[in-house]
């Protein structure tokens, strides 16, 4: 056991990275709150939620489509840091704005074309479903606000400076909030909007962090990043390591996203009021898994670092380190989650069945928490290091064979077999338990223990 716990300094030097992340997603989670409370209180039959809810399915695949592109390029960001490379570095900053902003205008298309029949997958309510369409009419614009503040996001976490974004992340939450307030109840002489201020509130909000972002680089004496665009190319070496390190990670996201709206679908098959409460404890679960963005991206920008300045053997005692302290983490986020959910299901709703469904919901994900975070610290280690096809196979294998047709049938089949959302969501866990010898497997071979700044693809 010994080799999981750290020392001192070590512990020091990753909470200095993983406290700012956590913090920003804390504030976002808390802005989620809020955002959903206000929407709420639009309508006091959850309508206005429950579209908007659904409406979100697709941004949610969109998001982490463009979260796996950033993470990607990330990863090469990272090692060419730990080598001390400044000109890569700021290669791959230009490179993941290129490729995220390709894919938001993608994005665009497939929310013109396909985002009402999303909704209607969801919800059957029709005043439910004209919420979501109207958030959907707004919120495709802005697309390319959020690719372009994810790619300088990242970017900065993986040198080492998660407090810039963690600042200008914090500053477009709370614009975000005060513009909800404007536009859904039209107050400052707004005209009420409903779902649709809430997706205006949120566009201009992303605005507003990517003219930081911009006024931020541009003005920037830090070297890592200064005159990044002066050269706006990207050399065939990079863009070649990136689609073959890169491709497998961005499709993984894109998988992984589409198995939640998957799942999110038959745990709560043709039934508003389960529907209801899967989508709550959604909320409530972010709030308690910012210990995931801490933590995730910590493992992969001080490993990565380490892996690019050809520390293999420090990666190799850190890496345990991580996994030790993830699972302290997961399960005392976990213990919190479980204990505190009759109070946190009561923020969003009164009615008993829903509070109830709620309860038991969260406390299944609090026993998991523990399960998830090892999961999660092995997966990122994969890829620091450039395995990207073992960390696909660690993330979507179980997910697809065992997750996945386990809700399906469950779901299709609840009220014949007599069970709720409970039984199905509780099943359909056993693929995290699949994920820890995987884990083991993976992070014994030490595929991922390479330095790619020196090593071509």
């Amino acid at each position: 056991m010994k080799k999981f716990i750290a020392t001192k300094a070590f512990y020091k030097k990753v909470f200095v990275v993983i406290i700012p992340i956590m913090l920003q997603q804390l504030f976002l989670s808390i802005a989620g709150y809020v955002d959903n409370i206000m929407i709420n209180s639009y309508d006091n039959l959850h309508c206005a939620y429950n579209g908007v809810s659904a409406a979100n399915r697709l941004m949610f695949v969109c998001n982490f489509v463009w979260l796996g592109l950033v993470s990607a390029v990330s990863i090469f960001t990272s090692q060419y840091f730990g080598a001390k490379n400044k000109e890569k570095v700021k290669e791959t900053l230009r490179l993941s704005i290129y490729a995220s902003s390709i894919f938001a205008i993608i994005g665009f298309v497939i929310i013109q074309f396909l985002g009402n029949k999303v909704v209607d997958t969801y919800i059957q309510d029709p005043i439910a479903r004209q919420y979501g369409y109207d958030y959907l009419k707004i919120i495709k614009y802005g697309n390319l606000f959020v690719a372009i503040n994810m790619s300088i996001s990242n970017a900065y976490r993986s040198i080492q400076k998660p407090n810039i974004p963690m600042y200008i992340g914090i500053i477009g939450i709370l614009a975000n909030i005060f513009m909800n307030w404007i536009f859904i109840f039209g107050n400052l002489g707004a005209q009420a909007m409903g779902a649709s201020g809430a997706a205006l509130a949120t566009i201009l909000s992303k605005l507003v962090e990517m003219i930081i972002y911009i006024v931020v680089l541009i003005a920037s004496k830090n070297d890592w990043f200064k005159h990044t665009f002066k050269n706006i190319g990207v050399s065939r070496d990079l863009l070649k390591s990136f689609a073959y390190r890169g491709t497998p990670l961005v499709m993984n996201e894109f998988f992984w996203s589409m198995s939640m709206v998957i799942m999110a679908k038959f745990y709560t098959y043709h039934n508003d009021v389960w529907y209801n409460a899967y989508a709550y404890t959604q909320n409530i679960s972010d709030l308690f898994f910012i210990v995931f963005a801490g933590l995730g991206n910590g493992t992969s920008i001080i490993l990565g670092s380490a892996l690019g300045d050809n520390r293999l053997e420090d990666a190799k005692v850190e890496m345990n380190y991580f996994r030790g302290l993830g699972v302290v983490m997961g399960v005392s986020v976990g213990i919190l989650m479980a204990l505190t959910s009759p109070l946190t299901a009561r923020v969003f709703t009164k009615d008993k069945d829903v509070i109830s469904l709620m309860v038991k919901i969260l406390s299944i994900t609090g026993i998991f928490t523990g399960v998830y975070c090892y999961n999660s610290v092995c997966f990122f280690t994969l890829r620091a290091g450039g395995d990207s096809i073992r960390a696909v196979i660690l993330d979507q294998g179980p997910t697809y064979l065992i997750g996945i047709p386990i809700t399906i049938v469950l779901g299709m089949n609840a009220e014949r077999l007599g069970i709720t959302i409970v039984a199905i969501y509780l099943a359909s866990h056993l693929l995290d338990i699949v994920k820890i010898f995987l884990s083991n497997a993976f992070i014994k071979q030490e595929k991922w223990l390479k330095n790619l700044t020196i090593k071509k693809a």
